[in-house]
């Protein structure tokens, strides 16, 4: 009687399969692992930001609609120093943290709260009416450069995107940046 065991054999591959089926059931289930926007920003990640320094990053931010570029003039552009914090956050809005652009079309990125020292350690300006923004006085480090361009397209339909580029500035440099 050779197939008791062979029936034996295969109850206990199923009962092994069960078990890791169950087992990756439950970890798909399980609450994700704490991230960086999760954690507050420790005041030593960035405290270097709050200087002043010797670089300058100034840019232009421009898209084009078939034959009409726009511009990012009067929204928004901001200078953000790199922590594990922004490293996520840039990550979850541009799918990346080193450059990239996400479609006014997606709507925005919600976070349930920004973190103070996020907020307060971000350096702002607005663009002038041909995309220009320029930042003085940058301390060497890490930074990330955010901005939109935004206009509205057929039915007031929101056109554009948000857009974003990492830069290293160091040793009183002037830093230019093209976005997107």
């Amino acid at each position: 009687m050779k197939t008791l065991p062979l029936a034996l054999g295969l109850a206990a591959t199923l009962a092994s399969l069960a078990a890791a089926g169950c087992a990756q059931f439950d970890q798909a289930f399980a609450p994700p692992p704490p991230s960086a926007l999760s954690q507050p920003i420790p005041a030593s990640e960035v405290e270097w930001s709050r200087k002043s320094g010797s670089n300058t990053v100034s840019g232009i931010a421009t898209m084009k609609a078939g034959d009409t570029t726009h511009t990012c003039g009067g929204q928004g552009a901001n200078l953000v120093p790199d922590s594990a914090y922004a490293r996520a956050r840039m990550t979850a809005i541009f799918g990346n943290d080193t450059r990239g652009t996400r479609a006014s079309s997606l709507g925005p990125v919600k976070f349930d709260r920004d973190d103070p020292l996020y907020v307060s350690t971000l350096r702002r300006t607005t663009c002038d009416a041909s995309g220009s923004f320029s930042f003085p006085r940058v301390p060497d480090g890490v930074w990330y450069v955010t901005t939109a361009v935004k206009w509205d397209g057929p039915g007031d339909r929101a056109e554009g995107g948000s857009m974003m580029k990492r830069v290293d500035v160091r040793g009183g440099k002037l830093v230019k940046v093209t976005l997107p």
